[in-house]
């Protein structure tokens, strides 16, 4: 009894309540206050130099702190350089089915900036991710390394989206109407002729076959919006030369400051406060950009232990993207520089001129560009013929349009760069030149060229030299030479003739020699007939792995001037094929 007493009283004890344990965080990091794995290494190193310091402690060369430092920093340059080439380079990419045409800023799809060139025509028109084996390089135009190339690039960049989207959009009658050829086109899907004829008999044609110059059925009018391939190409012409019929790249520069001093002046104290903040953390930012792109251009000391070289795999693809000769760890100086201007100093010298005469320029400069391109089209149709185009006669009148300012304009001009004076040279390379002539005509100052089928890594070696005896020479230095140390099978945008990519790689030479039969020689008339019997097995393909392996030419190396191209040796497995003749 007193043991079934006790469990029942067990049971009817209400539970006790256990307090809430208070919630212990770490302290909170006010704003300002410096990061725990920012802080500054100590003056003291440790004697071995593999060991670095990453995240505020000293940490070995192979711990994943290192990596991850490592993977960090080879993203960071190599963003920081492309940063310093926005918008001089714009590439065009094809897709090899439907012939839709995007453009890029940089070498690679991002599927975010893709998608929304491509426009919904119907059901299964717009993909939902894009697949880089569908789309291939069609042409890469670019512009000077100047801050007036970079507002020429982005310009250009603007407007053929825009003329894309707004073909696509707002067709033109003839392109959405149904021709001869559209219904040759709508019948051979349907069957062969003895098909349609049973087909009309019974009366089930009606409505598949559209008519002459009736408006194309859903899916052939999506599939011939989609089609950019010659659309693009005519509207490339078309901006480029757009681009340079305009005013000279300074003049556009000082425009462009122009028009945003007299913008700063109409400001309140509030908004120039705002944009001073800005602006200083834009600058704040640049600085930050230069100091990353500077990792890949110089030697880092043995005493800075903070910073880590850049990996192979990074600094190879640097030399692909920028045409840089790599030099151990980083690559030479002779990357294509941008040319600047001193925009503190232009501003100030565009303080001192008249705004209410600059804005009557610009009004008297827009009339007439208005006035002369309504002239053109009232005589023609398209805005380039064989005779000229609308933007030569835009800049006809807006040269006229400028004599009555020229004489205040010589009062105080703002000093010139360097590179104001440069003639203006747009090249543009193309994956098969005969694409080019979809446009009626191009501008002068475009330089067309083949695109590059891959990229190329080159890196500094030595070697060395031999004198008049075949004997290496002593107590002089080793020879210098480049070497191709990397192959992409990705385009890089480069051309083909512009000096980086050896000829012989260019035409494909630099494969094993074809096995060509040799003469016979005399006293080896016997032997023709063994040879005649080997041609005929080889027609049918029957020879043996031995025979293919006996006249297989080994792999040489390919030199090109001061370029050298090393063929890689073949690996274990490809010896063992060796062995069986492959």
């Amino acid at each position: 009894m007193a043991a079934i007493t006790a469990n029942s009283m067990a049971h009817q004890i209400p539970p006790m309540s256990i307090p809430a344990m208070p919630r212990i965080r770490p302290p909170r990091m006010l704003k300002g206050d410096p990061h725990p794995n920012q802080a500054l290494p100590p003056s003291v190193a440790p004697t071995n130099a593999s060991i670095k310091w990453v995240q505020g402690k000293w940490r070995a060369g192979g711990s994943n702190a290192v990596k991850n430092k490592s993977a960090t920093q080879d993203i960071q340059v190599t963003k920081a350089l492309r940063h310093q080439t926005h918008g001089l380079d714009i590439y065009a990419y094809r897709h090899i089915r439907t012939n839709q045409v995007v453009y890029s800023l940089t070498r690679t799809l991002q599927e975010t900036k893709i998608l929304k060139q491509l426009l919904f025509h119907g059901k299964k028109t717009v993909p939902a991710s894009v697949r880089q084996d569908m789309w291939t390089p069609y042409f890469s135009i670019h512009f000077p390394p100047t801050a007036a190339g970079a507002l020429e690039g982005l310009f250009a960049f603007q407007k053929l989206r825009e003329l894309s989207m707004q073909r696509q959009l707002s067709p033109p009658e003839d392109l959405i109407k149904a021709t001869q050829e559209d219904i040759d086109i709508v019948k051979s899907k349907l069957g062969s002729p003895v098909t349609l004829q049973e087909m009309a008999v019974r009366d089930e044609l009606v409505k598949k076959i559209p008519k002459l110059d009736e408006i194309l059925p859903k899916k052939l009018r999506a599939r011939k919006l989609m089609d950019q391939k010659a659309t693009s190409v005519a509207d490339a012409a078309f901006v480029l030369d757009w681009i340079s019929s305009g005013p000279n790249p300074w003049a556009k520069v000082t425009m462009v400051e122009t028009n945003r001093l007299i913008y700063a002046t109409e400001m309140t104290n509030r908004a120039r406060r705002r944009i001073n903040k800005i602006r200083k953390e834009l600058e704040r930012k640049v600085a930050e950009i230069r100091k990353r792109a500077a990792l890949a251009l110089q030697d880092i000391p043995d005493y800075e232990r903070a910073l880590l070289p850049l990996t192979r795999n990074a600094i190879q693809q640097l030399s692909m993207e920028h045409h840089g000769v790599v030099r151990g760890s980083k690559l030479d100086n002779d990357l294509k520089r941008w040319k600047d201007y001193d925009s503190v100093q232009l501003r100030e010298e565009l303080k001192q001129q008249n705004f209410d005469v600059f804005r009557e320029r610009q009004q008297t400069v827009k009339a007439a560009e208005q006035e002369a391109m309504k002239e053109w089209f009232n005589h023609n149709n398209v805005p380039i013929t064989e005779t000229g185009s609308v933007w030569e006669e835009v800049s006809a009148a807006r040269k006229s349009a400028l004599r009555a300012f020229d004489a205040q304009d010589l009062q105080n001009p703002p000093s010139k760069p360097d590179w104001a004076d440069e003639p203006r040279e747009i090249k543009m390379y193309w994956a098969d030149l005969n694409d080019g002539l979809f446009a009626p005509a191009w501008p002068r100052n475009v330089v067309h060229g083949a695109l590059a089928p891959f990229g190329l890594a080159k890196a500094w070696k030595t070697k060395l030299g031999l004198d008049d005896e075949g004997e290496f020479q002593k107590g002089k230095p080793q020879q210098q030479y480049q070497a191709v140390v990397s192959k992409s099978v990705h385009v890089m945008g480069s051309g083909i003739n512009d000096g980086w990519m050896p000829e012989g790689m260019a035409d494909g030479h630099t494969q094993p020699p074809i096995w060509e039969e040799t003469p016979l020689k005399e006293g080896e008339e016997g032997m023709a007939e063994y040879q005649t019997e080997r041609a005929e097995t080889q027609e049918v393909g029957a020879v043996s792995p031995e025979e293919k392996g006996a006249h297989k030419g080994p792999m040489r190396e390919y030199e090109d001037g001061d370029v050298v191209f090393e063929a890689r040796p073949r690996g274990f497995w490809g010896r063992v094929r060796g062995l069986f003749g492959r």
